[in-house]
């Protein structure tokens, strides 16, 4: 009797125990139910967040062909402005005559604009300009984008009757950056460089020859003309070639020294005088020639593609002091056209 009693107590015992078991299942059934509710709320949100993000990329990719389709047409439209733009280098004399012309433009109301720009500074270095004068969208870009180590003078008819806009970047630096809205433009600054006679030490540096001259407006007054024996670069690679270089190299340095000789005698005899050098050509060879000497240093373009020979050094030193005119705008094709008769 006591044995069966001992059993079913033992029994109710396994019996409450597995009903707390099947508590503690039922509960956690019930909280990874809830989890799992949640996270299928979270996956048809990530499914429908995919799709709005997918639609997003869909439309940002069409915004992007939209945008580079639009940006091939500004580049197209910008090359045909680029294109239409007429720029010529005009001597000195051309120069005067042109300015002159210019200088002589009146009108009744004050829309003739005058910039002069420093070497490295823009439109934007000009205090009030930018809230007084509305320029051309494409005379801004077209002074962006000229490179010029003397700066450069901007003549600009507001009201697009006559000259549009003529840029010029003059053969030595303007001085001084200013504006002016007036009757007629201001032509004093570029006159002065244009009319100064001043002596110049003209420096034409490449490998093999190099030309060196001092220059008044109207002529050489004294020059001298180095050459030595250079190699010319060569193709081959390998151990052949890097022997050759070194040689190359070698013989650049000579030339360099006696180069540089050339000009400190030159120089020298001169020093009193010389207000700037003018220097084209290779640039460490135009260093290493003009390095000890504190005088201006102004490095220019000068585009001499003959040999250098005495029947055309005055080549050099009409490029020198020439300018490179610029004609542009919308309206630029007709209106200035009648300007450039007779230069080039």
């Amino acid at each position: 009797m006591f044995s069966r009693l001992f059993s079913r107590k033992e029994l109710q015992k396994q019996i409450e125990a597995q009903q707390t078991r099947i508590n503690e299942l039922e509960s956690e059934t019930k909280l990874l139910s809830t989890r799992l509710s949640k996270r299928d709320i979270q996956t048809k949100k990530a499914v429908s967040d995919k799709q709005e993000v997918d639609l997003a990329l869909k439309k940002a990719a069409s915004r992007i062909e939209y945008l580079e389709h639009k940006l091939e047409k500004l580049k197209e439209q910008r090359q045909i402005t680029i294109n239409r733009t007429r720029s010529f280098t005009l001597t000195n004399a051309q120069s005067c005559d042109l300015l002159f012309q210019i200088g002589s433009i009146r009108s009744k109301n004050e829309n003739l604009v005058t910039v002069y720009l420093r070497p490295k500074e823009s439109i934007h270095d000009l205090t009030g300009i930018e809230s007084t004068v509305e320029l051309d969208q494409e005379v801004k870009y077209q002074m962006q984008r000229i490179e010029s180590p003397t700066g450069m003078a901007l003549f600009y008819d507001m009201n697009r009757i006559g000259i549009v806009s003529m840029i010029v970047t003059p053969p030595f630096p303007i001085c001084e950056s200013e504006w002016r809205l007036d009757h007629a433009f201001d032509t004093r600054q570029l006159q002065e460089i244009l009319d100064s006679n001043q002596i110049v030490c003209i420096v034409l540096a490449h490998a093999g020859v190099t030309f060196i001259g001092m220059s008044n407006r109207e002529a050489f007054i004294d020059y001298k003309i180095v050459r030595s024996s250079v190699k010319e670069k060569h193709a081959k690679g390998g151990w052949s070639q890097r022997r050759f270089e070194r040689l190359r190299e070698e013989d650049i340095r000579h030339h360099a020294e006696k180069a540089r000789g050339a000009f400190e005698a030159l120089v020298d005899e001169y020093k009193t005088e010389i207000k700037i050098v003018v220097a084209s050509g290779e640039t460490n060879l135009i260093k290493e020639i003009t390095q000890v000497y504190p005088f201006p240093l102004l490095l220019r373009s000068l585009n001499v593609n003959a040999t250098i020979e005495k029947k055309n050094i005055d080549k050099i030193r009409v490029l020198a002091w020439s300018s490179r005119w610029y004609s542009g705008g919308r309206d630029s094709d007709e209106a200035t056209a009648d300007f450039w008769k007779g230069y080039v």
